[in-house]
């Protein structure tokens, strides 16, 4: 059997109690601090647009694949187009037969010229005719009855052949015409048969498809997204902290892709805007350095630096129990102190006054 000392394991627990007081008395200390506000966020590309067709059809072809690198002009996407390919044969075929109907050897013009011309000719032969008969006329040699008959023949044949002339000269615009509204058909059919191929706006990546080979794609219905550019950060940051960001502020980012490791970035945007869902505003960073691993959307947590401090009085926030005010060891007395705080991160906070450096900082 054994036998305890109540008295002593008393005082054991005692001296233990204020062993652990005095070890959690901690003096402030001097460091460079950084006031900052927090946002969280993902990272996207610079720019960015979702891909859409033109036309309907079925998707027959996908040559890329997400995460592919495209060109500015890079197929994406082809769709099926029969009956664009039968608009765009007989387009073709009617643009031939067009030019035909401007060439020398256009049945139609060349027709409406020779009337033009035979017209031309019995108009002369009679003007001269009228021409002999009129010094006839004067001679005495004809009666007046007669020579009204050649003049009202002469007369005929002008009006007819200036007729013909009109008609020839129509039927070469009407001709030009039929030329011009076939040109146009056929350009026309031939940029539907181009929207039955998507191509990529810009140089970037194929970041997502929503649509697989098979599927009928309805005209402006949305196939996929490609993105362009260097990786922004998109922050949202909360409508009470946006007055403190300024464009240019340094950032520092932290991807759960990537833990353990902290980036640098500064302020590239502020949007105007508050997103009533989320109830925050977005501001787009830059990155210092480039990512390992531009993937898009990728989770982030950022700290927006809005004031540096430099060798400024710091204690650990454990020690801040409440806005104003600590506990702390002052001349070997135990004291309430009132305090004003300055900047602060999420381990640290600045203290302006009330503090003194041989303070010692006491837990609650």
């Amino acid at each position: 059997m054994y036998w305890f000392n109540t008295s002593f394991l008393a005082l054991v627990l005692i001296v233990s109690s204020c062993s652990q007081k005095e070890q959690e008395a901690e003096k402030p200390i001097r460091r460079d601090l950084a006031e900052v506000v927090y946002a969280s966020g993902n990272v996207y590309t610079e720019s960015e647009y979702r891909i859409f067709a033109n036309v309907q059809g079925y998707i027959t072809d996908i040559p890329v694949n997400e995460g592919d690198s495209v060109n500015r002009g890079t197929t994406l996407v082809k769709l099926s187009g029969p009956n664009r390919e039968s608009e765009s044969t007989a387009a073709m075929q009617a643009l031939l037969i067009a030019r035909e109907n401007v060439g020398k050897n256009s049945p139609g013009l060349r027709l409406t010229e020779e009337r033009a011309i035979s017209a031309r000719l019995k108009a002369q032969n009679d003007a001269n005719n009228l021409d002999r008969y009129t010094g006839l006329l004067k001679e005495g040699a004809i009666s007046k009855a007669e020579f009204d008959r050649v003049k009202l023949q002469a007369e005929t044949s002008e009006r007819e052949a200036k007729a013909a002339e009109a008609q020839w000269e129509l039927q070469k615009n009407n001709s030009q015409l039929e030329l011009s509204n076939a040109m146009n058909r056929y350009t026309q059919s031939q940029n539907l048969l181009r929207d039955g191929a998507v191509v990529s706006a810009l140089d970037g990546r194929v970041i997502e498809l929503y649509k697989k080979v098979g599927d009928f794609i309805h005209q402006n219905e949305a196939i996929g997204l490609v993105g362009g550019g260097r990786p922004i950060a998109r922050l949202n940051v909360d409508e009470a902290d946006l007055s403190r960001v300024q464009v240019g502020q340094k950032v520092w980012i932290q991807l759960d892709a990537m833990p353990g490791k902290t980036l640098e970035a500064r302020v590239l945007k502020i949007y105007p805007k508050l997103s009533k869902a989320e109830q925050s505003f977005r501001v787009d960073a830059e990155f210092s350095e480039r990512l390992e691993t531009p993937v898009y959307g990728l989770n982030l947590e950022a700290n927006i630096v809005v004031r540096e401090a430099k060798n400024v009085l710091c204690i650990p926030r454990k020690f801040l129990s409440t806005s104003d005010s600590l506990t702390v060891k002052r001349n070997g007395e135990i004291q309430r102190i009132k305090i004003t705080k300055g900047a602060e991160d999420l381990s640290w906070v600045e203290i302006v006054s009330g503090l003194e450096e041989t303070d010692e900082l006491l837990t609650q």
